[in-house]
């Protein structure tokens, strides 16, 4: 899995969030979440950049 060297795209992190949230396919929503993870490293720092960029409260 890649690690992104600076923040990949807010609308690329926003698919991914609304995939890990709505997808009704298990593989999906795994990919999603893996996508997030390898971006930002772990869930503290996926939550905070969704936070950040009003993709969540």
């Amino acid at each position: 899995m890649e690690i992104f060297a600076k923040e990949p795209p807010s609308v690329l992190d926003k698919t991914w969030y609304e995939l890990l949230v709505n997808a009704e396919d298990d593989d999906l929503k795994s990919h999603a979440e893996n996508m997030l993870l390898g971006a930002f490293g772990a869930q503290e720092a996926v939550a905070g950049y969704l936070k950040q960029h009003k993709i969540i409260k």
